[in-house]
């Protein structure tokens, strides 16, 4: 997983489920930017969506954080 993905992961890991737009402006970059991340991140299992733009970390996302930690 690259950086910017990683990033979405520790945003939702520290704020809870968010929108798309609010995951765009914390992270600074373009909303579709954020919405191509996420669906691929949705993909992998690391985060779940919530509604139709408000997505959430799992247990799996959260884990894969905790090990690139150590």
């Amino acid at each position: 997983m690259h950086c910017p993905a990683h990033a979405v992961l520790s945003v939702l890991d520290d704020q809870g489920p968010l929108r798309v737009t609010r995951l765009a402006t914390e992270l600074e970059v373009h909303p579709l930017t954020v919405t191509t991340h996420c669906e691929q991140l949705h993909t992998e299992g690391h985060i779940q969506r919530l509604s139709a733009d408000v997505y959430g970390i799992t247990s799996t996302g959260r884990n894969h954080l905790e090990a690139k930690s150590n």
